[in-house]
């Protein structure tokens, strides 16, 4: 949540038996939790925190399997693109194709990886030293696959590429996707420089319920960069000048995110 910043974590078929909560000093990205038992066999927990942004969070049980542990993550110790652990997902692959044009019949899934490419050099050129690829060439990737992945390499945000497609010519434009209100902030200064590209506004959407945006483990936004199906935009993503421009408005969408944190 936002404004204040809070994470609200539902337990269900759960009666709150105790009347205590032990909060320590030595927290460092909590300020204060509590709870409320907000159905009979529905408890809430509240986690507020110190930073206008969360940083991810997740959900496990202890070894023994008795104790129900949320892992909050801390807000980097340095707030700087240079320091962050940047993820790239480049939409499709293999033989998942995606969308295709309307008169080039281009494949989503092979330019997808273009801007993806040029994100990860423009990232690199800019300074950023651990940049993460879920795949640099046209291979097969499930959505469980590409989020094992993630979780292994625990990035500090995500970055989702796609190119979108409608029924009709001539919807058009670029939009900015989130799962969790939190997670919106990331999304929105990404869809500002999107926008400064000359493109319709197709959007900011909320709520989405992709795979990518589900972790709740690190921020995360799915970039629709424009529409194949649509003759002005499929033009424009044909062209290589344009997979850099774009990638080049993701990484100040980023920095812009970075700044308003400050």
């Amino acid at each position: 949540m936002i404004d204040p910043s809070r994470i609200a974590i539902d337990i269900f078929g759960v009666t709150s038996n105790t009347n205590w909560i032990t909060q320590l000093k030595s927290a460092k990205e909590i300020r204060n939790t509590w709870y409320e038992q907000v159905e009979d066999d529905v408890l809430r927990f509240y986690i507020e925190l110190r930073h206008p942004q969360h940083w991810g969070y997740g959900l496990t049980y202890d070894s023994a399997g008795k104790r129900l542990v949320i892992r909050v993550k801390r807000q980097p110790a340095v707030m700087d693109i240079h320091h962050l652990r940047i993820a790239i997902d480049a939409g499709h692959g293999g033989d998942n194709s995606g969308a295709s044009g309307l008169t080039s019949k281009a494949l989503e899934k092979e330019y997808t990886l273009l801007i993806a490419k040029e994100l990860q050099k423009t990232l690199k050129r800019a300074g950023v030293r651990q940049v993460f690829m879920t795949r640099t060439k046209d291979t097969s990737l499930s959505m469980p696959e590409r989020i094992e992945m993630l979780k292994e390499y625990n990035p500090d945000l995500l970055v989702s590429i796609h190119l979108n497609s409608a029924a009709t010519d001539t919807v058009q434009g670029t939009s900015t996707y989130y799962r969790y209100i939190g997670f919106r902030p990331l999304s929105m200064t990404i869809l500002n420089q999107m926008l400064t590209l000359g493109l319709k506004e197709y959007g900011n959407v909320g709520n989405f319920n992709f795979a990518l945006s589900g972790p709740t483990d690190y921020p995360n936004a799915l970039v629709e960069v424009a529409f194949l199906s649509n003759p002005s935009d499929e033009k424009r993503i044909l062209n290589p000048k344009f997979h850099k421009a774009v990638a080049q408005k993701i990484y100040l969408g980023i920095a812009d995110w970075l700044k308003q944190l400050k």
